[in-house]
């Protein structure tokens, strides 16, 4: 087993009140568990990672840790271990005791750890197995196709034993809320108590609670004057030995400071348990959270903020970096966020999964609505319809709402991105998801389309939200027309456009992979978004990142880097990030050089085909046997290969030229039809989908790119398939009692496929052919045509040097071509869901026409 690559962040947990989730208070501790780990991939090697960190591997790896806890907090504390995310399966145990098990790599774990786990000293442990094996239909996220994110593993964020009282404020769901005109907020709060471990308790802390008078308040405190602005009535609790106590209490403030991006106002809202003694007031519990007053409304098709209308300028945000993985540093994620917010950005959406907590936190500080979404990409109808898969979607988004729920920047849920949501069981699931949102909180819900027209659900959700992948801007204009009269109604907004650029090519907006085009493309694109008069639109997306499968479209050299950003995975500004600052801004532009780009002219395949046209050519007219041989074989097959059991009348080096003839026509079609797809996304999809080795499509790019090189190593694999043909035919002569020769069977193996040399010009000139779209369906079907010509010449030449009737033949070798395709088909729809997605491009293709 090879050892991974690991990507190390290892930095403390930081404290403070701007920490994300758990801010510090007087009452509360934290044992951080970042640092030094042992980790093993096997239980028997052991080697060291400082967490958090990313390995970029699939498989199981145990983690383990030793920690020390103090008496006075081992008295007096409860303890609850918390992770901000570990993907994907996680299994926890402490000092051996099983404390719990978590699906889902971007949700925070939150497990109570038992009495009498712990112990005094040094020698706790804590020991977590994580298996990330994603399925293409049991996980979620799913097995991910191209255009999706890497699926790092490990314990990727934060992790740290939190210490509280005996008594202890639990679970809070706080709800902010305005008044019509916007003069009074309330802040509403229920929450739970917990007193499990106060039957033992013999500190203090817990003493008191259990003898004096408590209550329940809250206390609204300005986050960055420190003033104390507003506070609830106290709620008595009668605090009892292991409960849960529910509780709820209501705040109201008048004249409360806005949030909004352009003045982020927030304020921390701090729950309490007192204890009364006499006239003392002690505090026995404090659990705060950063809150703020935001009215968002949803009128005309637009989103209208605290009265005031506003368009959404978004960007998207991935959570990955070539130094951090998806263990990105507290530095790292404010840098971005300091870059997005100085590109004129009022809102991030944050692809494909909720996103490490700091980044709301960050985005409520500095002004930047967050739109949120589970991790339910790129899902075909079938699956989104099993139960199980609903389950789990169900979970996790009820986990995303009870994380981030407090967060002012929230602007909407996402329930998921790119599935077919043209199909029934489309609807089922988008209905269910809904309402669990509704549940639990009262914003907006979105998910995001390409399925156009044939959409099926969008009138469940509250945002009509549509991807627009296409660089034609006459297609975009007219695809978004029809979204927006699709939903008179509704907010539209277009969640995902972009385009790909070679990192490091300047050659001017003339060649459409430099940076100069992809500034051109968003000056024009957001120009045609703004005239449309939507509700916003975001742009894919702030910087480049990796994803798990490679990718075709874009020549960049690293197929598994995805260079679609405003700035490079390394965070160095391109182009297209001063035009759209200059866009979002409403900044005069810069004018951008064109250039002196040409399209490439391939020059490999004329090359090529001439060659081998040459080749036989000179062969054929030169060579009288060559000619005969070529025009029986071609005209009279039957005669030709009954001559060739009798007599072997076939030159054995003319029968390895034409086989590397033949080699080198298939090669030069299977380039030509390469070179012409490279950069058609969908294409790029559908080759995904079959071809489903990363090795073997890391190839396929290569050759794609690089056509001489394709072509030259295509004739080499195709060679093969006269030897391996050659056996087959060799292995089932037992079958029919025939003795036959291997010469006898490898020339059947080549002059069966005799006709498809005469495609070699055809090869040549492909590159042009399938620029019009008229001759594609009839020359794809014309190389169908010679390949089944082919198949049936060598059953012929079979059935001929076997002696039996050529029915038995066609219906044998038919049969056995049955056999490979169902056993192949049977393999990816058992670990790959072939039929599922195959359901799901057809259902693409049909939406673009």
């Amino acid at each position: 087993m090879g050892q991974p690559i690991i990507l190390e962040n290892g930095q403390n947990t930081p404290g403070g009140t701007d920490t994300g989730i758990h801010l510090d208070t007087p009452t509360r501790a934290k044992i951080d568990l970042a640092g030094i780990w042992n980790y093993s991939l096997d239980g028997e090697t052991w080697g060291d990672v400082r967490v958090p960190s990313s390995f970029d591997y699939e498989g199981r790896i145990t983690f383990l840790r030793k920690f020390t806890v103090d008496e006075g907090l081992l008295n007096s504390s409860s303890f609850k271990l918390v992770a901000l995310g570990i993907n994907y399966d996680a299994e926890i145990y402490i000092n051996d005791v099983f404390l719990g098990k978590h699906v889902g790599g971007y949700m925070m774990i939150e497990i109570e750890v038992p009495d009498n786990t712990l112990q005094l000293g040094s020698e706790n442990a804590v020991k977590i197995i994580v298996t990330n094996t994603p399925s293409a239909r049991s996980t979620l996220p799913l097995r991910k196709q191209i255009w999706g994110w890497r699926n790092y593993a490990g314990i990727l964020r934060d992790i740290y034993i939190m210490t509280a009282p005996k008594v202890w404020i639990d679970e809070q769901k706080i709800q902010t809320g305005l008044d019509r005109d916007l003069k009074q907020g309330t802040v509403r709060v229920e929450a739970v108590v917990n007193s499990k471990s106060l039957e033992q308790a013999e500190d203090s802390v817990s003493l008191r609670a259990r003898n004096g008078q408590t209550s329940f308040v809250l206390e609204l405190v300005e986050k960055y004057s420190g003033v104390t602005v507003a506070q609830s009535t106290p709620v008595a609790v009668s605090i009892q030995p292991n409960r849960d106590l529910p509780v709820q209490a209501t705040l109201t403030l008048n004249n409360p400071k806005l949030w909004s991006p352009e003045n982020p106002e927030l304020y921390v809202l701090k729950s309490k348990i007192l204890v009364q003694e006499g006239r003392q007031t002690r505090v026995i519990d404090e659990y705060a959270r950063n809150v703020g007053f935001v009215s968002v409304e949803l009128r005309e098709g637009r989103f209208i903020v605290n009265g005031s209308r506003v368009t959404l300028n978004g960007i998207l945000w991935h959570e990955d970096s070539p130094e951090y993985g998806a263990s990105l540093t507290y530095e790292r994620m404010e840098k971005d966020v300091a870059l997005i917010k100085t590109m004129g950005a009022n809102a991030i959406r944050f692809a494909f999964h909720p996103p490490h907590p700091y980044m709301l936190n960050l985005c409520s500080r500095y002004g930047l609505f967050a739109l949120v979404e589970i991790p339910a990409w790129n899902i075909p109808g079938d699956i989104l319809g099993e139960e199980s898969f609903q389950a789990i979607a169900e979970a996790m988004v009820v986990e995303m709402i009870q994380r981030d729920h407090a967060n002012p920047s929230i602007l909407a849920w996402g329930i998921g991105d790119d599935f077919d949501s043209s199909v029934p069981q489309a609807r089922e699931y988008v209905g269910r998801i809904v309402a669990a949102v509704r549940k639990m909180d009262h914003r907006p819900v979105y998910f995001g389309t390409s399925m156009g027209s044939a959409d099926q659900c969008s009138d469940l959700v509250e945002i009509a939200a549509v991807n627009l992948r296409t660089t034609d801007m006459a297609l975009f204009k007219a695809r978004l027309q029809q979204w927006k009269a699709k939903h008179p109604d509704q907010p539209v907004i277009v969640l995902r456009y972009g385009k790909g650029v070679v990192p490091g090519n300047r050659n001017g907006y003339s060649d459409p992979m430099s940076q100069e085009s992809q500034g051109k493309f968003f000056e024009k694109f957001y120009g045609a978004i703004k005239e449309s008069n939507i509700a916003g639109s975001f742009i894919s997306s702030f910087a480049d990142w990796r994803g798990d499968r490679p990718i075709m479209t874009v020549n960049s050299g690293e197929p598994y880097l995805y260079p679609m950003g405003l700035v490079s995975y390394a965070r160095e500004k391109r182009e297209s990030y001063d035009i759209v600052k200059s866009l979002y801004n409403n900044e005069k532009l810069t004018s951008l050089p064109i250039g002196r780009f040409r399209s490439p002219f391939p020059f490999a395949h004329i090359a090529y085909g001439f060659f081998i046209i040459f080749v036989v050519a000179y062969v054929y007219h030169y060579n009288r046997r060559f000619n005969e041989t070529f025009k029986r074989s071609l005209i009279r097959s039957y005669n030709f290969f009954a001559d060739l059991r009798d007599v072997r009348s076939v030159s054995i080096p003319q029968t390895i030229l034409l086989a590397v003839a033949v080699s080198m026509t298939l090669g030069l079609v299977l380039s030509g039809i390469l070179y012409h797809y490279r950069t058609d996304a969908f294409a790029d999809y559908v080759l995904t989908q079959f071809v489903v080795g990363d090795g073997v499509k890391e190839w396929l790019i290569d050759a794609a790119w690089n056509p001489f090189k394709g072509m030259t190593v295509f004739t080499l694999v195709l060679l093969l398939w006269y030897p391996l043909t050659a056996l087959c035919i060799k292995l089932f002569s037992l079958l029919v009692k025939r003795k036959i020769y291997w010469y006898h069977a490898f020339a059947v193996a080549v002059w069966g496929t005799l006709p498809l040399v005469i495609l070699s010009p055809l090869g040549m000139a492909l590159f042009k052919l399938l620029q019009t779209e008229f001759y594609v369906l009839p020359v794809m079907a014309f190389i169908g045509l010679f390949l089944a010509w082919s198949l049936f010449r060598v059953l012929k030449g079979v059935a001929v040097i076997y002696d039996i009737a050529p029915f038995k033949a066609y219906a044998g070798g038919s049969a056995l071509l049955l056999v490979l395709v169902l056993g192949a088909a049977v393999y990816l729809e058992n670990v790959h869901a072939i039929t599922a997605y195959f359901k799901f491009i057809v259902n693409i293709a049909g939406s673009l026409g």
